[in-house]
């Protein structure tokens, strides 16, 4: 879609937020309406919630191992994922890979790249600039899935695969893949959109999870059988401590990430120049894109836990609540439908 007058002098933030507001807005009404579906007083156990996080993590990983691939670009695939480095992952390295959760055979497949990763320097540039390691995601997420279930690193590796071969998940990280080959820029769009989000709507959200019985979010290997679990007792206490917010949270900084946020943002003013007209264009596409997926995956994701934004009966009831509690969660599940949406219209007006 060519840019109209006068958009190359507009901030590429606002364009973004500017083309993608009516299915921003769609798809903070459908997570709202199927987190509602996921957590307490319609579901007894977080099995739909580690549904949704097995289909948002291979999302994460792979821009951010793409992302990495470009900046590492001389560095041929066959050098990095060689025959003698068969245990390694495109999201760890060979060192790391047997002892994270992060061994991904069936991902690492998707994401190969049969050719050396190069780019031109402005594009080199323009990555590096708004490459910040402390906003990346994909270990955090892994290490939820991990806190809420009890698998074994082998197990996770096992299930982030199966999500992976879904047919919306796989063919978006096809398109990941693609976009990332032949207009590498345009991950300044995934940063964007999967990055922030998590500073806005993620924010209420995580005051939502935070808020829940803490009890929820204990897996039944470690609250009965803690030796069963492929990480043994923590698994319990990680869940304890606030419910399975890793990815939502920033810890390793003192301010929760907010400098962070602050300086992508600056950064992304900064290097934006580096882009040509057609370049900006193809950033705000692929965020259409990006959201356009999110929301045909949530539809995918209907499918696989048998949801629909007005059917929970068919859930199986493991534990009974009590009924001041259950109130209590479906008061908030109000406010937290509330509060999205009136971060979704503060968003659009920026």
């Amino acid at each position: 879609m060519p840019a109209k007058t006068g958009e190359t002098d507009r901030p590429l933030s606002v364009l973004i937020n500017t083309a993608t507001r009516s299915v921003h807005t769609k798809l903070n009404k459908l997570v709202v309406s199927r987190l509602s579906l996921a957590l307490p007083p319609k579901a007894e156990d977080a099995s739909n919630y580690v549904s949704g996080l097995l289909h948002i993590t291979p999302i994460y990983m792979a821009f951010e191992s793409l992302w990495r691939k470009i900046l590492q670009s001389g560095v041929t695939v066959e050098e990095e994922d060689g025959p003698d480095d068969a245990d390694s992952c495109d999201v760890c390295g060979p060192e790391t890979a047997q002892s994270e959760p992060a061994d991904l055979q069936t991902l690492r497949d998707i994401l190969r790249i049969p050719h050396p990763l190069t780019v031109d320097p402005r594009t080199r540039s323009l990555l590096t600039n708004l490459n910040l390691p402390g906003l990346t995601r994909s270990q955090e997420l892994q290490n939820d899935i991990v806190s809420l279930t009890g698998w074994s690193n082998r197990t996770v590796t096992e299930h982030l695969g199966d999500a992976a071969e879904s047919p919306v998940l796989s063919e978006f990280l096809r398109h990941i893949k693609h976009s990332a080959e032949t207009r590498p820029h345009v991950l300044t769009a995934y940063a964007w959109v999967l990055y922030l989000a998590l500073f806005s709507g993620g924010r209420i959200i995580r005051a939502t999870l935070q808020s829940v019985d803490p009890d929820f979010w204990v897996p039944a290997s470690a609250a009965h059988h803690p030796s069963a679990s492929g990480t043994g007792p923590g698994v319990a206490t990680a869940a304890v401590g606030g419910g399975p917010l890793h990815f939502f949270s920033f810890a390793s900084t003192p301010d929760d990430g907010e400098e962070l946020k602050t300086t992508f943002k600056q950064r992304l003013v900064e290097s934006e120049a580096l882009l040509t007209g057609a370049e900006r264009e193809d950033v705000v596409q692929e965020a259409r894109d990006i959201f356009a997926f999110m929301v045909r995956l949530v539809t995918e994701l209907d499918d696989v836990c048998g949801t629909g934004e007005s059917d929970a009966s068919h859930m199986v009831r493991l534990r009974s609540r009590d009924s001041l509690v259950v109130e209590k969660e479906r008061r908030a599940l109000a406010r937290l439908a509330r509060k999205v949406a009136e971060e979704a219209e503060r968003d659009a007006g920026r």
